[in-house]
């Protein structure tokens, strides 16, 4: 019988594959023609060398993927990388080449494991170019579903508004009113203390709709000034499920200035970093881990929004190209490696930068620096309770009942409000009587709110400038468009029935 180095050797130098064989120290042996090609060295250099000095991974999770694999294969089993999980040699060039590796055991005349045969399977350029079409293919198919997931929450959002906004306000006027009309007893407290809860209750959900929307308004580029610990706030609260399982949430949110900013850039930047703190963090261990968001003024004036974690951390090779464009590090499916690329362009063309530092096994943070705003939002003037509000007649135009009748009920006792259900109803009803203020929904069956403003402007102007619109959700390029151009005060549903009341006070007082 031959001895099994000898046969191992032919059997490297015959095939046309990259192939290298190790002792059971993990020092090479042997390498194919193919291999001394790839690698630069030549089968006597290599000879006695560990596998790290001899085969150059350039990541070091691939470095830690092919280790592993030549380590099973001396413990007895034949392992390979998963297909389509290639890892980058560096060839004798320095170029990259895309590899699959595959490792078996080698045995002697007894049984025993004498080395380990490591497969490098060069994919080769024609390859690599059919992979990299498939990669960005799938690619393109994750963010379209993500577009279309953007427009679908849009309009998830606009289409549970309408109902919350009515549960709100109704919330809202009976924890004013049964107050007044109730006798002081027990039982009312504990009615009260109801209503109160069942408020709370419904304020958690409009805050949850409120980061669904900003979700969705990815193409929202207006720019305002915007409180960055509040967006933070919406995140957090979109976001809750999935940090719950994973870690506790520090708020660290310091006194800073506003940035001008569009709500969705922000808001989606937020949405990358903190997605990714808590997906570096195994589920299960919230009570030994932690996401810290922080938001604070820096040394120079500007705003610096902080995400953390103590998750696993990333490696100085990885991080040195964490903002490249559709490099990722999961599986195609699990992202497109656009997250922090995107994040990176809109912080730029805010004028602020943004920065990653981690330790593996100790986690990470990105750092975000923005400017601060140069058109801060005076608070509105207190608002002085012993005057008497200027009483007005109001057409309030709402194609939910529900809604309408809800914000009917908040008014009444300040104002005459007037319901019709329709744009064309509210033209009908401006024909035969005076309003001195119009509420319109942003969107409606038939003639929207936009269509009902222009032609107002062409036919009753001075109305025009008194109407306040009132949107569940601009979720189409118009109504983006148009709520960015006219000067006509906005208000979201559901809505503090206060700030309307003191929306209307200013409208009716100018």
């Amino acid at each position: 019988m031959s001895d099994p180095q000898e046969a191992l050797e032919g059997l490297v130098d015959s095939i046309g594959d990259a192939l290298v064989a190790v002792d059971r120290a993990g020092c090479v042996t042997r390498l194919s023609p193919r291999a001394e090609a790839l690698t630069g060295l030549s089968a006597k250099d290599a000879r006695g060398k560990l596998l790290s000095e001899v085969v150059h991974i350039v990541a070091a999770e691939d470095r830690g993927t092919l280790d592993d694999l030549v380590a099973r294969a001396l413990r007895g089993e034949a392992v390979a990388r998963s297909p389509g999980a290639h890892a980058l040699l560096v060839t004798k060039g320095g170029t990259e080449r895309a590899i699959l590796d595959t490792a078996v055991p080698v045995r002697d005349s007894s049984g025993a494991v004498a080395g380990a045969l490591l497969l490098l399977r060069d994919t080769g350029p024609e390859r690599a170019a059919e992979e990299e079409r498939v990669r960005l293919q799938a690619q393109l198919v994750f963010s379209e579903r993500m577009a279309s997931m953007g427009t679908l929450s849009g309009g998830l959002a606009h289409e549970i508004n309408n109902p919350l906004a009515s549960v709100l306000a109704n919330l809202a006027l009976l924890e004013q009113e049964l107050a007044k009309v109730l006798p002081d007893t027990e039982h009312t407290r504990d009615l009260l203390e109801a209503v109160a809860e069942a408020h709370r209750g419904a304020d958690r959900v409009a805050q949850i709709v409120r980061g669904l929307k900003v979700f969705s308004r990815g193409l929202d580029e207006r720019r305002q000034p915007l409180d960055v610990a509040r967006v933070a706030e919406q995140v957090l609260h979109l976001l809750s499920n999935e940090l719950r399982h994973r870690a506790r949430v520090v708020r660290d949110f310091e006194p800073a200035p506003q940035v001008e900013a569009s709500e969705a850039h922000l808001g989606q930047v937020l949405v990358n970093l903190i997605l990714n703190a808590a997906q570096s963090i195994p589920e299960g261990e919230a009570d030994r881990n932690e996401v810290r968001v922080s938001v604070r003024t820096g040394p120079g004036g500007d705003v610096v929004l902080e995400v953390s974690d103590s998750g696993a951390g990333i490696s100085p090779e990885v991080l040195a190209r964490v903002f490249d464009p559709f490099f990722t590090t999961r599986p195609v499916g699990s992202g497109s490696g656009l997250g922090l690329s995107i994040c990176h362009g809109i912080v730029s063309s805010l004028g602020g930068r943004i920065e990653a530092e981690s330790t593996p096994g100790r986690g990470s943070a990105f750092r975000v620096t923005l400017p601060p705003s140069r058109g801060e939002v005076a608070p509105p003037p207190p608002r002085d309770e012993s005057a008497e509000p200027p009483r007005g007649r109001i057409l309030l135009v709402e194609d939910d009942p529900l809604v309408a009748r809800a914000v009917r009920r908040t008014l009444a006792r300040e104002h005459e409000v007037v319901l019709v259900e329709s744009g064309r109803a509210a033209l009908q009803a401006l024909a035969r009587e005076k309003f001195d203020l119009v509420i319109s929904d942003l969107m409606m069956p038939e003639m929207t709110g936009m269509e009902l403003h222009a032609e107002l402007l062409r036919t009753h102007p001075e109305v025009a400038q008194r109407m306040i619109f009132v949107s569940g959700g601009a979720f189409t390029d118009a109504a983006r468009e148009f709520l960015r151009r006219i000067p006509n005060p906005q208000i979201e549903k559901p809505f503090d029935p206060q700030q309307l009341r003191d929306l209307i006070r200013r409208v009716l007082s100018t």
